[in-house]
């Protein structure tokens, strides 16, 4: 039975590459350029452990349900672009956490519940 740091360490490892193989994967139709796009897909990063149904797996596969629900719904370049920036930091939770909440304050996000699992 692996402790609960290997597996948390594990799944953090998946979600990394995971992410990394997801903003390198062509999206489906892609919106207009601009700020509302990024901003839409800031927030779908932020809510992904919700809306992919992570939240709600017992199955220990939740990192990988966020990582596929993020190559599917996140379509812009820059959202693309972040999530490759983003995986770049590997396992250095406060600069991703800092990045994250960067990006979503300048975007006008007011909430992170991602951000917020990391505290």
């Amino acid at each position: 039975m692996m402790s609960r740091l290997a597996l948390s360490l594990t799944r953090t490892h998946a979600l990394v590459a995971l992410v990394a193989l997801a903003a390198c994967q062509s999206g489906g139709d892609k919106p207009a350029a601009g700020g509302g796009a990024m901003r839409r897909d800031l927030d779908r990063i932020c809510n992904a452990k919700q809306l992919s149904g992570a939240d709600q797996d017992a199955t220990g596969q939740g990192t990988y349900m966020m990582a596929q629900w993020l190559n599917a719904n996140v379509t812009s370049d820059e959202g693309r672009a972040f999530l490759v920036e983003f995986a770049q930091l590997g396992q250095d939770k406060p600069a991703r956490r800092k990045k994250l909440e960067d990006a979503a304050a300048k975007h006008g996000l007011t909430s992170c519940p991602l951000v917020d699992d990391w505290r």
